[in-house]
């Protein structure tokens, strides 16, 4: 099994969008679990639609639970019920994706949040070593590395101690941006904020709580590593030589120069058709509505093709 978290610090770089279409191009010839832990919880609704997904928040069978079992003891750390199987035929009349599951999200969680950073129990830095691998246990407890060949992490644009849990079992993360002036220096920093403040920050807690490798979460990772970088939103100038606007253009070409084969050789541009698909809770391929083309289903295929090589590769 492979796990990769879709994380970036900003919102707005098509993370949700990339998650989604990911995930389906990943089912159609494996067993995929998307786990939602986004309290905005766009791609929850997007997939779900609004009822099933009022629904699952109503009879609190979303992922808040997973993190509740830590800061409220009075809830048990949930079973596969909050596993979501063929996820995107519940509102439908047919499922193009049986195969792929969903594990969805609910706004409280931003508050359960705030109740885990501040919730202690009994030694403090084994409390911080466990609050920080409540979803590696819980891929543990129900036997992820069994049911499913790729788990997806769609984070939230933060590194807090939710998006910390998806970095502690992931293999690796995709970092979809959008390039502009800020994108390398942001690329740079969030890079080594994994290595230095989470991975080694979870060593350290281990270590120093004196956690016994049988007491380690099975799916906890050690060392996660950058599995790519998704250009995503760019614009399009048709006076341009490449296409894009010059920003986009330099941007992505210092991208490029510093990262080398961990940016991606396709590019995704800002075209119509993907949001309108979106909001049908369908990926382009599938929307028979959508004004997307040929171009734009083909992008988003070569997109998915290389990030499964990339994640592959791990």
């Amino acid at each position: 099994m492979k796990a990769v978290s879709v994380i970036n610090f900003k919102g707005g770089v098509s993370k949700t969008t990339l998650s989604l279409h990911l995930a389906c191009f990943l089912s159609r010839e494996a067993r995929v679990l998307l786990v939602d832990i986004d309290h905005q919880s766009s791609l929850s609704i997007v997939i779900l639609r609004s009822r099933v997904w009022e629904e699952r928040v109503s009879a609190r069978n979303t992922v808040n639970r997973v993190f509740e079992s830590f800061s409220n003891r009075k809830v048990q750390m949930p079973e596969d019920e909050i596993i979501i199987e063929g996820a995107l035929g519940v509102s439908r009349g047919w499922n193009p994706y049986p195969n792929l599951s969903l594990v969805p999200a609910q706004f409280e969680l931003d508050d359960t949040e705030i109740d885990l950073a501040s919730t202690t129990i009994g030694n403090t830095t084994l409390s911080d070593w466990e609050k920080r691998t409540l979803l590696a246990s819980w891929l543990d407890h129900v036997s992820a590395d069994e049911n499913y060949d790729y788990v997806i992490f769609d984070c939230p644009p933060a590194t807090k101690i939710v998006s910390q849990n998806a970095i502690a079992c992931s293999d690796g993360y995709i970092v979809p941006v959008i390039p502009d002036e800020l994108s390398s220096r942001g690329v740079t920093h969030f890079s080594s904020l994994v290595s230095s403040k989470i991975d080694d920050k979870l060593e350290y807690l281990r270590n120093t709580a004196r956690v016994s490798d049988g007491d380690v979460p099975r799916n906890y990772v050690a060392n996660t590593q950058m599995a790519a970088i998704a250009p995503s939103l760019i614009k399009t100038s048709g006076n341009a030589a490449s296409g894009m606007t010059n920003i986009h253009t330099e941007q992505l070409a210092a991208l490029r120069r510093q990262w080398g084969g961990a940016v991606i050789g396709t590019v995704g541009m800002h075209y119509i058709g993907i949001p309108e698909a979106m909001n049908a809770g369908l990926p382009v391929w599938d929307h028979a509505g959508s004004n997307a083309s040929r171009n734009v289903k083909r992008m988003m295929t070569s997109i998915c093709s290389e990030l499964k090589d990339k994640i592959d590769a791990l």
